[in-house]
């Protein structure tokens, strides 16, 4: 690889380095970009985001050694992240800032939100683009019954597939959905292993306490997981934010529910104190591939999540972590009253073994590199 080598990652649709921060996920999100440049991958990794402060925000990053200096942000309108100023950035970004993207080697889209971005650079400036079909758009709209949005998503996901160079394809069950060939690639998401604390204590070991990470919205199924475990009599401890944090606390007193609301907490704080937790629950309406859950199955607890097509993916039920048969605070109970025994010891291990297996950030690099630099570079 020569020394020109620059990556363009083109952020969510709205998003912005600021918010990852805001959001406590930083730190997470950054591994795959900062490994870019640790292997050589590429020289410069350059972020597309909607956000005029993060440019300030990544120099005092790096300046307190928390973020590679390879990465550089290029610097957003003021008006771009909001209303119509933010969709027509998505559009017209890539002219106002044609310097970056015709000197990168390949770009490459964070999620299926805002991949339009990198489209239209293919179609204006040309250049490598690759498409990282993450979280399904056309799927999650399909589950909402949100058919006016089906209508722009599910041509948007089989356009953005026919003009990449390569697809990234997170989950099985969307990869099967494409043509397949050589241009298109499963990668699932990743762990860190280097950096995920060791498990010490088997599941049985440590205080029966389960633990949910991630933001309270309505899609997380959180007020049937409260009651679910007010019916077990087991204390939950919830990781994150969102709108519904006082409908929930509300909830968790009126069902008897001992709930602890931990707020927004920086990603190696929360990875760290997942070994101490016997359960790790993620009982959503629909994931794409969960990233949460692979930490939870990394940390050696016994994970319960609900049969949505991400988590079925991960999770083989009663081998690895158990499934609920629904989304009802009975069935998610039920699940939990299956995994805790003698066994529950053997699945955490199970599924401990697996994500070091088949998710790791050097399996997942790897295929960066191919569909990134093209051939067997």
């Amino acid at each position: 690889m020569g020394q020109s080598n620059v990556v363009l990652v083109i952020f969510s649709y709205g998003m912005s380095a600021t918010r990852w921060k805001q959001m406590g996920i930083l730190s997470k999100e950054k591994v795959i970009f900062e490994a870019y440049l640790n292997s050589g991958l590429a020289e410069r990794v350059v972020w597309f985001t909607y956000h005029p402060d993060d440019p300030a925000l990544v120099a005092e990053e790096q300046k307190a050694g928390r973020l590679h200096p390879g990465i550089t942000v290029l610097p957003a309108p003021a008006w771009a992240g909001r209303g119509l100023g933010k969709l027509f950035y998505s559009v017209a970004g890539p002219w106002f800032q044609r310097d970056a993207f015709t000197q990168a080697t390949a770009m490459i889209n964070h999620q299926t939100s805002g991949c339009w971005t990198g489209l239209t650079a293919r179609l204006l400036l040309g250049g490598r683009f690759v498409y990282r079909y993450g979280h399904s758009l056309w799927r999650r709209h399909l589950d909402r019954k949100q058919y006016a949005r089906l209508a722009f998503s599910w041509p948007l996901d089989r356009l953005a597939l026919a003009c990449s160079d390569h697809a990234l394809v997170c989950t099985e069950s969307d990869y099967r959905a494409t043509s397949g060939g050589p241009n298109v690639s499963h990668c699932p998401n990743f762990i860190e292993l280097e950096s995920t604390a060791t498990a010490h204590d088997a599941p049985s070991q440590r205080p029966n306490r389960g633990v949910y990470v991630g933001r309270l919205m309505s899609f997380k199924n959180l007020f049937n997981l409260i009651e679910a475990c007010a019916k077990r009599q087991l204390p939950l401890d919830l990781y994150g934010d969102g709108p519904l944090r006082g409908e929930l606390e509300a909830h968790a007193a009126k069902v008897g529910a001992e709930c602890r609301f931990l707020g927004v907490r920086p990603n190696h704080e929360v990875r760290e104190a997942l070994t101490q937790y016997r359960w790790f629950f993620l009982v959503s309406n629909y994931e794409a591939m969960p990233k949460a859950l692979l930490e939870g199955m990394a940390a050696g607890c016994v994970c319960v999540a609900a049969p949505n097509y991400g988590c079925a993916e991960v999770i083989e039920d009663g081998v690895d972590g158990v499934l609920s048969t629904d989304w009802e605070a009975d069935s998610i109970a039920d699940a939990m009253a299956r995994a805790d025994g003698p066994q529950m010891d053997g699945m955490a291990s199970r599924a401990m073994t697996k994500v070091r297996d088949q998710y790791s950030l050097e399996r997942v690099l790897s295929l960066h590199r191919k569909a990134l630099l093209g051939g067997d570079r």
